[in-house]
């Protein structure tokens, strides 16, 4: 049946283009519409009124149909020697197919990675072979699709053009509005003249023991070392619970986990509204002597790799955004368009490979919108991920410690290797040397992105002008053996209550607000971020509206760093869904989360069976051996200040929820013999929720 595209087979290059567009307005219009509707149905990427929602629509169909009228063309102009004898009207189905066939295929790629991909590398045999019947699905449908399609009358292939660039217009015109809407935030006034930009880089699963300052002899880290002698190094800095999101709630609010209340490890879980975080109070903030912070006088940033998210609240304040983890491009929040693009799946799939050729793309992101933003006043949150699971650096930074010999089955270490471990597969000891020179090599790669980001500030003149601090959320555990006799074990990853875990490293560097070369000795936390940052800057602490949740728990680490303080705090705590762990510097006393859910918390803690420990850290590094029964009054002063800590928060203990991580750990506890003193589940009363 002839259509619109005309039946003249004369027609050379000229009607090869005039089919790709039809082809490519067509497919635009169709995957246009239909991914911009799942996208909308994201909370976070939701239109908030009817104009916007059409608007984001109608960009969704303008976006897709210049790339796939722009893939389309280049198909043509590859294959017009093999299709310039037929038809116009053949060389529209032909392209038409092609589109809606490769669109079908990166929809049910990206779709159903959940069910066939799940924790398979990208390359991987099962995942390519997998990729390869989906492709042949798609080119399928697509080729029926276009079957249906182009029996339609010319009249409706007419209208259906028409609409698809009237769409198309509206939907441009949307897209320069937006950008348009953009604040101008960060200028330069009197009110942030004086104050340097931050650059806060946390390093996710980072063990201070890794690193070159901190006495690590066989690991390069030369740029962290580096920082650290232009600087001050705290030696004795400690995380807040040993896993990434709630740490995060900590570092960026200076408040304990059940007083932020980001303390569930679920997607969509959002963190309290009223919380101050560290950007928002950097717009906002009283200064001391008088006068205010602006909305406008710091732009922020922050780059995410791993598992965070902005849509908990915890990046409250940052007015752009990148997610590594979740295929988004910056982002720039306020703009609908902006927000709403981040979604589509043609935006994630670009992201994703970039990510491929680019396995530093979050710097290369970072350092980009720092260069936008060098005569302005910024903060920016970067969160490096190769010293996370997977572990699997570039060869450049592997070759620097794996064995040259190895031939075993770890070429790179992902979670499902760590429960094969947890499981009781065997792993020869090459293999665990192998473990270790992944992990050291992301140790490395994390340095060399660090230096990327130095190198960047250096380059525009603003090193002087810029406060860095590198840190990270929590350590990791490489196969170290905890616990003694029949209940020992290898632990993995993180979310334990252990030294390697909880020890993280903290360097701050500025030549104008801290001195060079000084190493603090005395407990600090990561909740003393915030007012610490607040006392150099001259800012007073966040209102407080209501004390028990509005308190900022963090001190400032300000006279640790001149030497009038040798100590600002006894204790350091921290807490996981199990348990919650105490720390004087030189004894850790870890508790059971369920036996403080007793009316008789000392009784349950006490009771034989009980997951209770104690460990000496001067004499027992590894903490393998238990000293609870065997130091009463040390054991006793440590659990009555945890329990006083305890009373402090405003959450309930039984506020935190097991993830599936935590349930796992768990069983392997029960395994041991380990059965909570006799406490179930059922002993817990109501889980309190944060306010919203």
């Amino acid at each position: 049946m002839k259509t619109s595209e005309g039946t003249d087979s004369a027609a050379g290059f000229g009607g090869t283009l005039r089919a790709a567009l039809g082809a490519g307005l067509l497919v635009g219009l169709i995957f246009g519409l239909a991914d911009g509707v799942v996208a909308g149905t994201n909370h976070v990427a939701r239109p908030t009124t009817l104009v916007a929602w059409a608007g984001c629509l109608a960009a969704s169909v303008f976006t897709y149909a210049v790339l796939w009228t722009a893939l389309l063309g280049a198909c043509g102009v590859l294959f017009h020697p093999w299709i310039k004898p037929r038809a116009v009207a053949e060389r529209f189905r032909w392209l038409l197919a092609t589109g809606l066939g490769g669109g079908l295929f990166l929809e049910l790629y990206w779709w159903t990675r959940p069910i066939f991909f799940f924790g398979e590398h990208s390359l991987s045999p099962k995942r390519l072979a997998v990729a390869a019947v989906l492709l042949v699905v798609g080119l399928g449908l697509g080729v029926l699709c276009a079957m249906w399609l182009t029996k339609l009358s010319p009249a409706l292939h007419a209208r259906l053009r028409w609409l698809a660039i009237l769409v198309c217009v509206g939907g441009f015109v949307f897209i320069q509005a937006e950008e348009r809407k953009s604040a101008e935030r960060g200028r330069i006034t009197d009110s942030n003249r004086e104050l340097p930009n931050v650059l806060l880089i946390v390093v996710d699963a980072l063990r201070a023991d890794m690193l070159g300052c901190y006495g690590n002899t066989q690991v390069k880290t030369p740029n962290i070392d580096e920082l650290a002698a232009r600087g001050v190094r705290f030696d004795s800095c400690y995380a807040q619970a040993p896993y990434t999101w709630t740490s995060f709630g900590s570092i960026l609010t200076g408040k304990y986990p059940r007083r932020h209340g980001l303390v569930y490890q679920q997607a969509g879980r959002r963190m309290q509204q009223s919380n101050t975080t560290l950007p928002y109070h950097l717009k906002t903030a009283e200064v001391e002597g008088g006068g205010h912070l602006h909305d406008d006088d710091f732009s922020g940033g922050t780059f995410l790799t791993g598992a965070l998210s902005h849509g908990t609240g915890l990046m409250r304040g940052f007015d752009v955004y990148t997610e590594m983890m979740m295929g988004h491009d910056l982002v720039q929040i306020g703009n609908a368009w902006s927000v709403f693009k981040s979604e589509l799946l043609f935006s994630i799939i670009k992201n994703k490979l970039q990510q491929r050729v680019d396995s530093s793309l979050v710097v290369t992101m970072a350092n980009d919108w720092m260069r936008d933003n060098r005569d302005k006043r910024w903060v920016a949150m970067v969160h490096l991920y190769s010293t996370h699971t997977p572990y699997d650096p570039p060869k450049e930074f592997l070759d620097l410690y794996a064995d040259p010999d190895y031939d075993g089955p770890l070429r790179n270490f992902y979670s499902h290797h760590r429960i094969a471990l947890e499981q009781g597969h065997e792993a020869s000891e090459a293999d665990l040397r192998q473990i270790a020179a992944l992990y050291k090599g992301g140790v490395t790669q994390a340095d060399h992105m660090i230096g990327e980001l130095v190198d960047q500030l250096s380059e525009l003149g603003i090193l002087e002008d810029t406060l860095v601090i590198v840190t990270s959320d929590h350590g990791e555990s490489l196969g170290e053996i905890h616990g003694e006799g029949e209940h020992s074990r290898a632990l993995w990853e993180h979310n334990h209550m252990v030294e390697t875990n909880l020890r993280i490293p903290l360097i701050m560097s500025n030549s104008y607000l801290l001195p060079h070369g000084v190493v603090v000795d005395g407990l600090a936390e990561t909740v003393d971020l915030l007012p610490t940052i607040c006392d150099l800057f001259g800012l007073k602490l966040p209102e407080l509206e209501d004390r028990q949740y509005d308190l900022v728990d963090g001190r400032s680490l300000v006279p640790l760093i001149e030497g009038s303080a040798e100590r600002l705090r006894e204790y350091s705590f921290a807490e996981n869904p199990q348990f919650l762990s105490i720390f004087d510097g030189r004894w850790r006393l870890v508790v059971e989360r369920k036996a403080l859910l007793l009316a008789d918390q000392r009784a349950a803690v006490f009771a034989d069976g009980a997951y209770t420990r104690l460990f000496d850290l001067r004499t027992d590094p590894g903490e393998t051996k238990n000293r609870f029964r065997e130091e009463p009054a040390e054991a006793d002063r440590l659990l009555n200040a945890l329990l006083s800590w305890n009373q402090g928060m405003p959450l309930a203990i039984s506020v935190m929820e097991m993830d599936a991580r935590s349930r796992e750990q768990a069983e392997v506890l029960n395994k041991l013999g380990y059965t909570g003193g006799g406490i179930t589940d059922e002993d817990a009363p109501d889980a309190g929720s944060p306010p919203e």
